[in-house]
């Protein structure tokens, strides 16, 4: 262990006795002390007891400027006053019902409005479900069965989508598809094509070779979870489009993250790359859990809309679940989608990303550390290698023992996030929290120089 690493240790678990004494008594309940795998970090997890706007404080008081924002959603910081007002006042209205509101249209009508390419949508839980639903609307549609995914690339926690993500096998130009943990069906994996990530010539091969069988191809135009803030490069999905496009494959974008993050039109409006369908969530929650998917309307209409009587005879998939019409979520991602409608708000986005992306670079050049800074928009990873990381394999090439050191550093000194994760800057942050975090870079990266 370096003494750095060491010297993080002991500072963190100097600063959160509370955490660790509830940890103890968790993991008498909850498998490793946390409700999901996110939560974990060593040596122990942060017990949160409340945030606000860029900060959020333990059990033992002690604040933090959160890039993590909650893993994505609160795009104007925690509990942003318009949303919360919002929800307060549909809470007093009811909750959720499985018959539709007219707030379903409002929210369908104000995510057309911006990403036009999604001309029908239907509201999901959560956005594991917003990419699972849009991989069987694939199939249902073309009638075929495999589904591409590329290496690195995280689409949330059902089988299906849990297929290379933090590890891979096979030569480059030809993955295999591995389980990402136990319980994954070997079936599955049987009917999943892995494509390499940001290798063009390679994923046009496999995709010209198992066309007849691809229902569809996912991607994230920006690496989350497992590819944090790596960016999916222009040639790449324009290539992906056309050769997709001229065989009749699906072309679904994961815009989880990206959507209504990097602009009000998502991906799309950032590349000019337009899918055939798109899952969202996150963002259009408002801080609440909803999701959603959809995208072209000859699509939609032939395998969602349900059989209007006995004579319609098209079948089609099944998709409900009893929040479908969540009214909080809806009250609240209706009034974070206006705030974000507000002019200058992405110029601010924009420039904070740009600022710790920058500053990150500028620290490790100076202390003499390399780092990549990688990311988009808000969005940010940071990378310990001297080679461009644009893959997966890439990310598992570079030094994960100094970025480990590295988030705990963070975390440590007061920047909440957690282990290898995309960063995430928000509306609510000033230049004081963006100076906070480059400072507290600035601080540990000098640690593990000198260690």
């Amino acid at each position: 262990m370096s003494d750095a690493r060491q010297q993080f240790i002991d500072l963190y678990t100097r600063r959160t006795p509370g955490s660790l004494r509830l940890y103890e008594q968790a993991r008498k309940h909850l498998p490793g002390g946390v409700p999901g795998n996110a939560g974990f970090r060593p040596p122990y997890p942060l017990y949160v007891d409340r945030a606000s706007g860029p900060f959020l404080w333990d059990v033992d008081g002690n604040q933090y400027i959160d890039s993590l924002i909650g893993g994505g959603p609160h795009i104007l910081g925690h509990s942003p006053p318009p949303v919360m007002n919002a929800v307060a006042d549909q809470l007093s209205r009811g909750t959720s019902t499985i018959a539709p509101s007219p707030n379903n249209l409002a929210m369908a009508e104000i995510i057309r409005k911006h990403m036009p390419h999604m001309e029908m949508i239907r509201f999901v839980h959560t956005g594991s479900e917003a990419v699972h639903m849009s991989m069987r609307v694939a199939r249902a549609f073309t009638g075929r069965r495999k589904i591409g995914k590329f290496e690195g690339n995280f689409h949330g926690g059902y089988d299906n989508l849990l297929i290379s993500g933090t590890s891979y096998g096979g030569p480059e130009e030809r993955p295999v598809a591995l389980p990402e943990g136990a319980g994954i069906p070997q079936g599955v994996l049987d009917d999943t094509v892995v494509l390499p990530f940001n290798n063009t010539d390679a994923t046009v091969a496999l995709i010209e070779e198992h066309a007849s069988e691809l229902a569809g191809v996912v991607v994230e135009a920006v690496g989350g979870t497992w590819l944090a803030g790596i960016v999916a490069e222009q040639d790449f999905l324009e290539a992906l489009r056309e050769v997709t496009a001229r065989h009749g494959i699906l072309l679904i974008f994961d815009e989880v993250i990206t959507g209504f993050r990097v602009a009000l039109g998502g991906s799309t409006a950032v590349t000019g790359v337009t899918p055939d369908l798109v899952a969202l969530a996150k963002t259009i929650g408002g801080g609440l859990p909803m999701g959603a998917f959809g995208g072209r309307r000859d699509v939609m209409e032939q395998v969602v809309t349900p059989p209007r009587d006995a004579s319609d005879k098209r079948v089609t998939i099944f998709q409900s679940g009893t929040f479908q019409t969540n009214l909080v979520s809806l009250a609240a991602g209706l009034a974070m989608l206006s705030e974000l409608e507000k002019p200058g708000v992405y110029e601010k986005l924009n420039d904070t990303g740009d600022r710790v992306r920058e500053g990150i670079e500028k620290i490790g050049a100076n202390v003499g550390i390399g780092v990549q800074a990688t990311g988009q928009g808000p969005i940010f990873g940071v990378y310990f290698a001297d080679e461009p990381v644009r893959s997966i394999r890439d990310v598992l090439a570079s030094d994960r023992e100094m970025a480990g050191t590295f988030y705990l550093g963070l975390v440590a000194h007061g920047v909440y996030i957690t282990p290898y994760h995309l960063g995430f800057t928000n509306a609510s942050q000033s230049e004081a929290e963006v100076d906070g975090v480059l400072d507290i870079c600035q601080t540990v990266l000098e640690t593990i120089k000198d260690s």
